[in-house]
């Protein structure tokens, strides 16, 4: 099994350093306005750590937050939407999550009509943006390139172990996000982007596993089909990977020897990236997404209005000061890679450790 991973060392070490940082100073308070949140179920590992960076922030700085959790289903959301428009209620402004963004635009539209709405995780498309303030989340682009990053790692790794090669720059496995979510198209548009030199050979593409039990699911009925044509597996997302690597073992298939694994994010246990199954994850800290979200919308709400167009947060190990100013239109959340058990244990984002960040 291959465990060494030095050759990226450098590229981790700069990713996931940064200056330290003082206590988040209070320039704004909320003073007992009111967040609405819009986002998934807290039942899910990502979806519980997200709201739980939420609320602490949003009780931090002085804001009323309320939120609409769904389970991975925009009808139950729009249905949500409407909830909260015969409610009366006049928030302050509304975070939210379209779970499938081509199909969330007259939500967005009416909720927009009750107060300024920043978007959260998936990023607003053309026909959104009309009715969105600001962007607030992860750059799901930048999560592919970081993916794509690892994945030349773990080819490196593979020919320096002395494995041969089924197709040309390595046959790759797609596990990717639902069909329809933006997420996986951009966090592919980014991997493709960085493995564009020496390009894998997709193999096959497969949408939907988000969970163990989907990843497990899904992967019991695909990994049969393409045993024997694959060196190396993209998974959306490591909780995924948990139930795909015990797909593999039934077939046969030992992670980290046979075939290398890079997932996009870290939600669920890192057991598997420790104990070298996994080759590396991204470290993608929900509850960061959630605390950064209402710092965009109390930002907004300060001003009134948003200046510049990125504002990517560097990784820091301790949360930095809010910066009273406007939010920009695109705020984006620090990620950084992990590779094996030395990359999670280096880990720390606003104070939160890897482990924190991914299995809550």
């Amino acid at each position: 099994m291959v465990t060494k991973r030095t050759f990226l060392s450098a590229i981790v070490a700069a990713m996931i350093a940064g200056p330290a940082a003082t206590a988040v100073a209070q320039e704004i308070s909320g003073e007992g306005k009111s967040l609405v949140m819009f986002t998934i179920t807290a039942s899910n590992i990502y979806g519980a750590n997200q709201i739980k960076g939420a609320q602490m922030e949003a009780e931090r700085l002085g804001f009323a937050l309320t939120v609409f959790q769904n389970n991975f289903s925009q009808p139950e959301q729009d249905q949500q939407v409407q909830q909260l428009i015969a409610s009366g209620m006049k928030p302050d402004a509304i975070i939210f999550w379209p779970w499938v963004a081509d199909a969330a635009i007259n939500a967005n539209r009416q909720l927009s009509r009750l107060a300024p709405v920043i978007q959260l995780t998936q990023e607003p498309n053309e026909q959104q943006w009309p009715f969105v303030q600001a962007y607030s989340g992860a750059n799901q682009i930048l999560i592919g390139r970081t993916l794509g990053e690892m994945m030349i790692g773990a080819r490196e790794a593979a020919r320096a172990a002395g494995m041969s090669f089924k197709q040309p720059g390595g046959a790759l496995l797609v596990f990717q996000h639902p069909a329809g979510e933006k997420t996986g198209t951009e966090r592919m548009k980014g991997f493709l982007e960085v493995t564009a030199g020496e390009p894998f050979s997709i193999i096959h593409t497969e949408f939907g596993p988000n969970s163990p039990e989907s990843g497990y699911e899904i992967g019991s009925a695909v990994i049969p089909r393409f045993k024997g044509q694959f060196d190396f597996l993209f998974v959306s997302n490591q909780q995924a990977a948990n139930g795909i690597i015990r797909a593999l073992k039934e077939n046969g298939i030992e992670p980290g020897r046979d075939v290398m694994i890079v997932s996009g994010d870290c939600s669920g246990t890192l057991d598997a990236v420790k104990n070298g199954e996994t080759f590396g994850t991204g470290i993608q800290p929900a509850a960061v997404e959630g605390m950064l979200a209402v710092r965009t919308a109390a930002k907004f709400i300060h001003n009134g209005r948003i200046e510049g167009d990125i504002i990517q947060m560097p990784v820091e190990a301790e949360a930095p000061p809010l910066d009273p100013g406007p939010p920009a239109r695109y705020n984006y959340m620090p990620h950084a890679p992990a590779i094996g058990a030395d990359g999670v244990a280096n880990t720390m984002i606003w104070g939160f450790t890897a482990d924190e960040i991914c299995a809550g």
